[in-house]
């Protein structure tokens, strides 16, 4: 797994760290101001970038590096 969130934009490491605490998509939409499906598309060019491989693993990622996050 690539560990790079300086590839990441501002609002992708802004769902990432709301991904750390456990939000789901809808929470993070509502947030936000966002649709679901904007923060899924996020969440898709998330897991390219980090070269992450499902949902589970991508908040494993997220909890692991939340204080890189910040």
């Amino acid at each position: 797994m690539a560990n790079n969130l300086t590839d990441l934009t501002q609002a992708e490491k802004r769902i990432l760290t709301l991904i750390s605490h456990n939000k789901t998509s809808r929470q993070i939409g509502d947030e936000l101001n966002l649709s679901i499906r904007t923060v899924q598309n996020h969440r898709s060019n998330i897991c390219s970038k980090l070269d992450i491989s499902g949902m589970n693993s991508l908040l494993e990622f997220a909890l692991k590096n939340r204080d890189s996050l910040s």
